[in-house]
């Protein structure tokens, strides 16, 4: 697997949960408004689990774009 599509996919990952962390955000405010709120602490579980993965995924990206800037350093010191 090449490191372009790696990156690509770290990125289509980590939007993915920013969406769910937005549509968690949305539904607790909604089921709050109708006063639901079994409903809306569900939805405030899935906002809390959604953001943390989704900073987890954000880690995972910007460690693997800096080892990936590392290896490219490498390779340019050893050709000169």
């Amino acid at each position: 697997m090449n490191s372009d599509f790696q990156n690509k996919t770290f990125i289509f990952l980590e939007r993915l949960w920013l969406v769910g962390v937005v549509l968690g955000i949305i539904l607790v405010i909604y089921f709050l408004i109708m006063k639901d709120n079994d409903s809306a602490l569900f939805f405030f579980g899935f906002f809390i689990l959604a953001s943390i993965i989704y900073l987890m995924r954000k880690r995972q990206r910007k460690k693997h774009e800096a080892y990936l800037k590392h290896k490219e350093e490498e390779k340019n010191i050893s050709k000169k």
